[in-house]
């Protein structure tokens, strides 16, 4: 298995640094890659992370799972991004430096465009379109926490759908992608796709330790899912809901704190209960209530610092497909 200058031979581990491109002032772009190239034939997973810079909690925990893999008990092989957006993480934006675009809103990327949506094109090409499965791990960054698997609603949903209850996460969403992802030109090609939401806002501080075994869990559990690695899935749930999304509600525009009701957070809620209000900054004054539009679940998903983008997700809610018992 070989990636720009990194290269495995079958049984061995590989890092380096996968150039895609060059800025304006030709100096190298690079996405730190690992690729750990399993004793036996077996299908393709890339792992990513880190498209946005805010999202780091990955970053912390991915590298020790490749250290945790022994070459000589996978079969297939991984290909893993902790962190793609290096420079957005280097000072702290969601955006990359480069060309201010999210890397998970520019498709596939352009080979002729500019450097962001060269580095998702080279990078696409190379790991993406030959890979059989793709786990995108993504985080709320410092405004939402998130907790669930979603599934996007294109190419081959059953296989994303499997894949996506093996992680072991609490509840699978099957859903519209919002954005021209990465993630979305893969489950269209038909490839088994899930992006999973894990961590973000407190979490970082107060739920670091159970959000990056659940971010460990999900990769192992995928490798076991795929039948590249033996032994038990690990999970901290005994069951998983598939919910099908109707609602995603963002901010309305009124201006002020907004305090959402995170005990809600996976269980039944109606047409018109209150899911969270906005207070006028100066006053204390509740001038807006957050209702739901219909009756669902709530997903475990949604706002946690009060100062929310415009177009950040307050909360999802969804219809409950089924229940699945695991272990």
């Amino acid at each position: 298995m070989k990636l720009g200058n990194i290269e495995a031979a079958p049984g061995e581990k590989a890092y380096g640094f996968f150039k895609t491109g060059e800025t304006h002032g030709r100096f190298p772009v690079h996405i730190p890659l690992h690729i750990v190239n399993g004793a036996e034939d077996g299908p393709t997973l890339v792992v990513q992370a880190g498209a946005s810079g805010l999202e780091i909690e990955p970053s912390l925990i991915l590298p020790h799972v490749v250290n945790e893999l022994d070459p000589a008990d996978v079969s297939g092989t991984l290909i893993l991004a902790p962190l793609m957006n290096t420079s957005g993480f280097e000072f702290a934006r969601v955006n990359s430096i480069y060309d201010d675009k999210h890397l998970n809103q520019v498709g596939r990327g352009d080979a002729k465009g500019s450097v962001s949506e060269q580095l998702v094109d080279a990078y696409y090409q190379a790991a993406i379109a030959n890979a059989d499965a793709l786990l995108d791990i993504r985080t709320g960054s410092q405004w939402s926490y998130h907790h669930f698997a979603g599934v996007i609603d294109a190419g081959d949903v059953d296989r994303s759908k499997a894949l996506a209850i093996a992680l072991g996460l609490p509840q699978v969403v099957i859903g519209k992608d919002r954005y021209d992802s990465m993630a979305q030109a893969a489950a269209s090609a038909g490839k088994a796709t899930v992006v999973a939401f894990i961590g973000g806002g407190p979490g970082l501080r107060d739920y670091r330790d159970q959000d990056l075994g659940r971010i460990r869990n999900a990769v192992l559990n995928a490798m076991r899912h795929l039948g590249m690695l033996g032994g038990d899935p690990e999970s901290d749930v005994d069951s998983v809901a598939v919910i099908r999304e109707h609602s995603l509600i963002t901010p309305t525009g009124e201006r002020g704190f907004t305090f959402m009701d995170k005990s809600l957070r996976g269980q039944a809620v109606n047409a018109g209960d209150v899911l969270g209000y906005v207070r006028h900054p100066f006053s204390g004054e509740t001038i807006e209530r957050i209702k739901a539009p219909r009756d669902g679940i709530m997903v475990h998903a949604g706002a946690s610092w009060p100062v929310a983008p415009e177009d950040e997700i307050l909360a999802i809610i969804g219809d409950l497909v089924e229940e699945i018992e695991i272990g």
